[in-house]
């Protein structure tokens, strides 16, 4: 039976909210106002999942997700469902959910990944750590694929100085086969290097992916991001 993993993607959050960075010009970035406690999003057309070592590419026609807003106001948990999945030609389905649907849980986080002046020249991102997924394609005896913990995926957003109750994560390619961001800024202000996430097939070597896809957040109360 094929295994595949899938790791989540461009839905969860940024919300419609606000960005204000505290005192220090390295503090997290934290979203306003502080009613917000939760939001819901969909993919942007289809959602993939390209792999190095020829491992094949893993492809869902849209997802839905939902999350929720921590006090800190700069994280929470997502809970994403991926539909219409196929792989190498064949239906993919997560384990114990409907076929061609994949569940994907996680966390969160609001980044920077630069630090300018204002948050409209800064560059704020949606730090994704997604948990272990797996999922069968095809039919018995077509091989294995198995994910690993720790993956994360960094994702630039759009409209950080937009008044509205909707917001985009773009995830992109940059490099061939390589995520668009790879580095962010931790709460200490340094820059770290992301956990790339990790494939591999029938048990064998482990390999690098990236998550390619554009979702649309919405919350039920506008925000301002501010510097």
């Amino acid at each position: 039976m094929r295994y595949l993993t899938l790791f989540s993607v461009a839905l969860a959050t940024t919300c419609a909210l606000g960005i204000v960075v505290a005192a220090s010009a390295v503090a997290l970035p934290t979203i306003l106002p502080e009613t917000l406690k939760s939001w819901i999003g969909k993919s942007l057309g289809e959602v993939k999942v390209e792999k190095q070592g020829g491992l094949a590419t893993t492809e869902c026609a849209s997802a839905t997700g939902e999350g929720t807003i921590e006090a800190n106001g700069h994280s929470g948990l997502y809970h994403i469902t991926f539909e219409k999945c196929e792989g190498a030609d064949t239906v993919c389905t997560g384990l114990g959910d409907a076929s061609g649907t994949i569940l994907s849980l996680g966390s969160w986080h609001i980044v920077f990944y630069t630090l300018k002046a204002t948050l409209g020249e800064a560059g704020v991102a949606t730090l994704f750590l997604v948990d272990n997924i797996h999922f069968e394609c095809g039919s018995f005896g077509l091989g294995l694929q198995e994910a690993f913990a720790n993956g994360m995926v960094l994702c630039p957003n759009t409209d950080e100085v937009a008044l509205t109750k909707a917001f985009e994560v773009l995830c992109k390619e940059g490099a061939a086969l390589h995520p668009l961001l790879s580095k962010y800024y931790n709460a200490a202000g340094e820059l770290t290097k992301i956990t790339p996430l990790e494939f591999s097939e029938d048990e064998g070597t482990e390999v690098e992916g990236l998550v390619i896809g554009n979702s649309r957040v919405t919350v039920s109360e506008a925000g301002l991001m501010m510097l």
